[in-house]
């Protein structure tokens, strides 16, 4: 009786959360916005990775073996790579180099952070505590590394004529490369400056409430809250920038959005 109450609960939810999804959806379809195509698949997909990933955590914890911790976080580097990669648009640039660059870059920095907490025993190589902090931190550098990607584009396709001029006066690539960088970055940091903002008055982070409900001690479980954003916000500064000096540094500053 519990097991089919369980079953109807779970049920009821994600009928909920697909009903979301389809406001989403059909508004998308009936005012011709164009990513309705993307939500319907991506939903599916990532209710069965959210089934996987659970099913995952817990196979982790039983065998207990730090390797495949690793192995996990980077099977989700890879993927938030991929993901990532295909939000750029410049086609100057290869795939495989776009691809094997967001790799680097998600990695890098948030290897460095996860490093970091480790070493200075804030966090352990236990599968429940590595595999979340590690998945959201390469979440952060995935998000930042998609938005400076549409960004870039956008800023290329609308400022190419100033880009095109800097050139003509004599700018060194350099110059234009920081000019870029300092107008796409402050785009693809707003999501982490606004949840700095709202963090306690409007949003209640999920870090601290887990925390506190497990019973830490209120200012443990800000402190570590406040760890946690202060990481999002390096990953999602630092990623997009070494991201960004990578590829240049690969095939310089390209001004065509169609790699022209």
């Amino acid at each position: 009786m519990a097991i089919s109450q369980e079953w109807f609960s779970i049920f009821k939810e994600i009928l909920l959360a697909y009903g979301i999804v389809f406001a989403v959806v059909v508004y998308d379809f009936k005012n011709r916005l164009g990513i309705w195509r993307e939500i319907l698949p991506v939903s599916v997909l990532a209710l069965l990775q959210l089934f996987l990933i659970g099913f995952v955590i817990l196979y982790l914890v039983k065998v207990d073996k730090v390797y495949l911790n690793l192995l996990v976080i980077l099977i989700m580097t890879f993927n938030a790579s991929l993901i990532a990669s295909r939000r750029f648009k410049l086609k100057a640039y290869k795939r495989w180099a776009v691809l094997l660059f967001a790799f680097i870059s998600i990695g890098a920095v948030n290897y460095l952070l996860l490093f970091l907490y480790v070493s200075w025993g804030i966090l352990g190589l236990k599968a429940h505590m590595l595999v979340p902090f590690a998945g959201l931190l390469v979440a952060a550098g995935m998000r930042s590394v998609s938005l400076f990607s549409q960004y870039l584009h956008d800023l290329i396709e609308r400022e190419r004529d100033i880009l095109e001029g800097m050139f003509a006066l004599g700018a060194s690539p350099s110059f234009v490369r920081n000019y870029i960088l300092s107008k796409a970055i402050p785009m693809a940091t707003v999501v982490i400056r606004d949840m700095f903002k709202a963090a306690g008055i409007v949003h209640i982070p999920g870090v601290m409430v887990g925390l506190l409900l497990a019973g830490t001690p209120p200012l443990k479980a800000a402190a570590m809250q406040f760890l946690v954003l202060a990481s999002m916000l390096f990953s999602m500064f630092f990623t997009p920038v070494l991201f960004y000096n990578l590829i240049t540094s690969f095939r310089g500053v390209y001004l065509e959005p169609n790699g022209g």
